[in-house]
């Protein structure tokens, strides 16, 4: 197995010198949610956009120009109907509602970025090795011995100012402007070494479902996230929110604890009722169903809250008006949607960028598959940056919550020492 992973950091690190490279991954063999790994690279289309301004490359001939960012993006679906890997940022919002961040951006990354792969292979758990598109390359290489990774804290938002900004909010909440808001704020290091080095490190110290690799540009992603935004199969529609987290040093006697919380199933049935509405705005008439409601799922680290929604829909939706109904995940927003979004814009001190967007493929036939950007690292050249948040009720105690998101980034602090 260790040569098997080898091969493929040493596949990931060879295409990435070539150009663009996404690896989305599965790290929990015994996980229910994701089940293979793909590595995507060479692209022979790509389209991307910042704001308004999009820039698409096909078939040799690269044109950039003024529009909606989605609808360009399901007219490049379009036309291509292929194996698709790439992103859309959280700021995508802006193309859906009346909504605009003045806030300015923390790395220099589009708001959206797909490609069409030359070369595309699955790995399985069973170690098979699979090519969907191009010759899965022979390498040969040296098994790849410890590298090191430089981080240093540079910059981060001071802790009165986080708690006095959950207070601002939960009176917001108290005049019913909404009741639900998630915060975040980002923590900023100075960065040496690979990004691929990075990603392994965070694998190591915690698999998680949805991992993804991404290298573009000068920028790398990594990230380590449970959660699922949305999937299609078909008709079947579903997204599986995660609202409540415990510590796994407690074993069962925390499961059980969490399991058992009023607060956290307030919060998680909050973002249930608010993914059941977004669906619903696509699902056939009276299939939008919670089919898990509060399921307690094991992580590396912790226990985590987490429901899934499915549905169904017409077999000829379109798959980015089914996304465009959803988008951004009701998880990282809080409810009412667009009344949290605004504040949000209001309160935080940065643009979200990738963070709270989604990370993922489309298959050729319009199926597709996104994880949440959550408990991730962005870097852009030797600057990192690894936003963290959480959710925000009447009820929340500023202090708490402050740590909580202290908790969250011990995935990448746990790397300084």
């Amino acid at each position: 197995m260790e040569r098997k992973r080898d091969y493929i950091l040493g596949l990931i690190d060879q295409l990435s010198d070539e150009g663009e490279v996404v690896f989305l991954e599965s790290q929990m063999d015994e996980h229910p949610s994701s089940k293979k790994s793909f590595l995507a690279a060479r692209p022979s289309a790509w389209i991307r956009s910042t704001g308004r301004t999009i820039t698409v490359y096909s078939e040799g001939n690269k044109s950039t120009f003024e529009g909606d960012p989605w609808e360009a993006l399901s007219e490049f679906c379009e036309q291509h109907k292929d194996w698709m890997f790439g992103y859309l940022g959280y700021d995508l919002k802006d193309h859906l509602e009346d909504l605009e961040s003045g806030n300015e951006p923390v790395t220099n990354t589009p708001d959206m970025f797909f490609f069409i792969p030359e070369l595309l292979i699955e790995f399985g758990r069973d170690r098979s090795v699979f090519s969907h598109k191009g010759e899965v390359p022979d390498l040969q290489f040296e098994t790849r011995g410890p590298a090191g990774v430089s981080l240093q804290l540079s910059k981060s938002i001071d802790r009165k100012h986080y708690e006095e900004t959950i207070r601002l909010a939960q009176n917001d909440i108290y005049e019913g402007e909404y009741y639900e808001i998630n915060l975040s704020h980002p923590l900023e290091f100075d960065f040496e070494g690979h990004g691929l080095e990075l990603y392994e490190k965070m694998r190591m110290l915690g698999p998680v479902p949805f991992g993804a690799y991404m290298s573009f540009d000068g920028i790398e992603v990594c990230s380590s996230s449970p959660e699922r935004f949305l999937a299609r199969r078909g008709n079947k529609v579903w997204s599986q929110p995660i609202k409540g987290t415990a510590p796994r040093e407690g074993g069962v006697e925390s499961a059980r604890k969490l399991s058992e919380s009023e607060k956290e199933r307030a919060e998680n049935l909050m973002i249930v009722d608010l993914v059941r509405n977004d669906l619903n705005r696509v699902a056939k008439k009276g299939t939008v169903q919670v089919s898990k409601l509060f399921e307690i799922q094991s992580f590396e680290t912790v226990y985590q809250m987490v429901s899934t929604i499915e549905c169904e829909v017409p077999e000829s939706a379109d798959s980015i008006e089914l996304i465009k109904a959803c988008f951004p995940m009701g998880s990282m927003t809080g409810a009412p949607k667009i009344a949290a979004m605004k504040a949000i814009d209001h309160y935080e001190t940065y643009r979200r960028g990738i963070y709270s967007g989604a990370i993922g493929y489309f298959k050729p036939n319009g199926d597709f598959d996104l994880n949440v950007v959550i408990r991730t690292a962005l870097i852009d050249g030797s600057k990192l940056v690894y936003p963290v948040g959480g959710a925000i009720t009447s009820d929340s105690i500023p202090e708490q919550e402050w740590e909580e998101t202290i908790l969250k980034a011990k995935a990448i602090t746990n790397l300084l020492s």
